[in-house]
């Protein structure tokens, strides 16, 4: 007789969920705060009284990309290395002229980063 082997799927590493809900905040944190600031670019929302929103939006996106950056040193998941790259214009935002063109291609920057990130998980 011959021997069965069960051909299924190894069950993902210890913590590599938590690593992808991660990823998947920081992402979606990245967009709603990039969906934010252009609607306040174009006009579309007034943030007289709102500003507190675009920057609670960034602090969010940034610890979200800050906390899931290290879980690869916690977790096998290595997708969140593609997020490393994007704390350079994570730091580099805040400190441009919102008023200018660079303060979006410095936050548009960061897109590829977090595209990586949720494709590499797949």
């Amino acid at each position: 007789m011959g021997r069965k082997t069960a051909w299924r799927r190894a069950s993902p590493p210890t913590g590599s969920r938590a690593a992808r809900r991660l990823v998947t905040a920081a992402s979606l944190a990245y967009v709603a705060n990039c969906l934010w600031g252009t609607a306040v670019a174009v006009r579309l929302i007034r943030t007289k009284k709102l500003r507190v929103v675009h920057h609670g939006l960034f602090v969010v996106t940034a610890t979200l990309t800050g906390v899931a950056a290290t879980t690869p040193v916690w977790t096998r998941d290595r997708s969140a290395l593609f997020l490393l790259p994007a704390l350079v214009p994570l730091g580099v935002a805040p400190r441009t002229n919102p008023r200018s063109g660079a303060h979006w291609r410095v936050a548009v920057a960061a897109a590829p980063s977090y595209l990586g990130a949720l494709l590499s998980r797949r």
